[in-house]
């Protein structure tokens, strides 16, 4: 073959649209160019669109998209002198691979180049590669197989299914996409289905069956599965092309012979079911795609959307539903049949118990508000920080545990503050007008249903610190020593008289190192940094002072 063929025969055919099992070839360099980076992605599946029965792309040769960009970062198009590699057309992504540049002797590579996608641009083949080549330059071109024939079993799997819609209920296939795996959604559950879009307004869960038997009894009929490459120039090509439209099997329609790129027609027969015109690679018999999945059906635009897998993508779907069957079963201890029965059971009780844990939270602000009102409101409180409730109970190790406690807590010791004579602070009563608390693992829900009880439990209170820390419930606090940092997440609330929450709210937060806002009378926010709450709780006794209240 001439270097100038890049790849096509005079036919305009690529090497694996005649043989689909070409893994590998040696091969000549052509031209390199450099592509300059781009933030745009080579496109990840193409979508064969057509009004006949099952056609895929005009006259069974592989169209020419808009050449798709190469990923970020500099990239090469490479032109070869002939190439095993698929450009991405018709609804079938492109290959990939390597080129492997052979050295002197012939013997070890010397350079590894990688091929990230193939392309038609004006008529010639190129080749996305991540390093550069000389032209002249010998390379083993390895297509990337396992890549290769998944696209072969998704693609012949669908042309089995759009054959046996048609015999059914003579559903045409308007439509068809075929997207490469991602071997990290692969991972994580997505199989990557391949969808058809067949011409039925909708399609009921016998007949979905039905479609699911009926093709997978026809791929383990073991039907051969072949190119047909025609000439209409050739008196015989020409009167084979006649007969194909009398052929029960035959599906779409035939172009024009000057539509038809190169001269010559492709077409790809399933014995005995089904000829189209198709220029992607398939296997050799559909016993080879294994088996079909269906996984969903959709309407779209007065269509049903079938989407399916075949082959290692069905069994990998399989082995990952296997795996996951295995792990429910050993959690949930009940076999598979039980085991939607008992999440239902879970997912109840889990409700439940958010509505139950919901109303004791609502419950517990409400008693924690009317103490600290009622502390605040006790002559006998010394004007400072409120009197702290009976130390949580020990572990066993000796470590303070706040597990089980429901009475205010306080994260760090309050600076002492002078003393009031009659303890006035502007309270009345003798009273404070001003109270601070911390509490571990709440949030800011909770202290403001906490804030709203207190007010209205103690008329005298115009001021009120709450704060609260992302620990978890029930946990056995850290060691903190004054100044030492640390990433727990503090939530803030500064509650009472709208003018000392905002002047006071925005000092707590400069102290926190955080922001705030909020309506008139509550100023709230978050910050990181426990270690901050001492310095946050001066910074509300100062503005408390500053307004009279101490």
């Amino acid at each position: 073959m001439a270097e100038e063929s890049n790849a096509g025969d005079e036919g305009g055919l690529c090497l694996c649209q005649t043989d689909s099992y070409l893994r590998q070839l040696t091969t000549t360099v052509v031209s390199c160019t450099r592509v300059e980076p781009s933030t745009k992605q080579p496109a990840a599946a193409g979508k064969g669109k057509s009004k006949d029965k099952g056609a895929k792309d005009k006259g069974g040769q592989a169209p020419e998209p808009s050449p798709a960009a190469p990923a970020a970062g500099t990239s090469y198009e490479v032109v070869l002198a002939e190439t095993p590699m698929f450009p991405e057309s018709g609804g079938q992504p492109c290959d990939q691979g390597q080129l492997l540049v052979l050295g002197a002797d012939g013997d070890a590579p010397a350079a590894v180049v990688n091929v990230s996608a193939v392309m038609w641009r004006e008529g010639v083949l190129v080749h996305v590669t991540d390093a550069p080549l000389e032209p002249g330059c010998r390379v083993e071109a390895r297509i990337d197989w396992e890549r290769r024939f998944d696209h072969m079993q998704q693609h012949t799997g669908q042309h089995v299914l759009s054959a046996v819609a048609d015999l059914l209920w003579g559903a045409d296939t308007a439509s068809w996409e075929l997207h490469p795996l991602d071997p990290g959604a692969h991972a994580g559950g997505d199989y990557g289905c391949v969808s058809v879009d067949l011409t039925l307004a909708q399609m009921s869960a016998e007949q979905l069956l039905e479609l699911e038997a009926r093709t997978n009894a026809e791929l383990r009929a073991l039907r051969a599965v072949q190119p047909l490459v025609l000439d209409p120039r050739d008196p015989g090509d020409a009167e084979r092309m006649g007969a194909l439209r009398t052929d029960p099997c035959f599906r779409g329609s035939l172009p024009p012979p000057d539509k038809i790129k190169g001269g010559r027609l492709r077409l790809v027969q399933v014995e005995g079911l089904d000829i189209n015109a198709c220029g992607g690679t398939h296997v050799r018999s559909t016993g080879e795609v294994q088996l079909l999945k269906l996984v969903g059906a959709e309407r779209t635009r007065g269509h049903t959307r079938v989407r399916f897998m075949s082959g290692g993508r069905a069994l990998a779907a399989l082995a990952g539903c296997l795996s996951r069957e295995a792990a429910l079963t050993a959690k949930l201890t009940c076999p598979p049949a039980r085991q939607e029965v008992m999440v239902d059971s879970l997912l109840r009780d889990r409700r439940d118990g958010s509505k139950a844990r919901k109303l004791l939270a609502a419950e517990l602000a409400s008693l924690l508000g009317r103490a600290l009102a009622l502390e605040a409101a006790s002559p006998s409180t010394p004007s400072s920080t409120p009197s702290l409730p009976p130390p949580p109970p020990q572990s066993d190790d000796g470590r303070t545990s706040n597990r089980g406690s429901s009475a205010p807590t306080s994260a760090a010791p309050a600076a002492p503050a002078p003393s009031s004579s009659g303890g006035g602070g502007g309270g009345g009563g003798g009273g404070r007008a001003w109270a601070v608390l911390h509490r571990p693992a709440a949030d800011l829900d909770f202290l403001g249903a906490l804030a709203t009880a207190a007010l209205e439990a103690g008329p005298g209170l115009r001021a009120l610190l709450l704060t609260a820390d992302d620990t978890e419930p029930g946990a056995v606090p850290q060691s903190r020593k004054p100044g030492v940092e640390d990433s727990v997440e503090v939530t803030f609330l500064v509650a009472g008289d709208p003018d000392l929450a905002k002047t006071a709210g925005a000092r707590v937060a400069e102290a926190l190192g955080g922001r705030g806002g909020g309506r008139p009378g509550r100023y709230q926010g978050k910050a990181v940094g426990l270690f901050r709450l001492p310095g946050a709780q001066q910074a509300f006794r100062d503005a408390v002072a500053d307004a009279g209240l101490l």
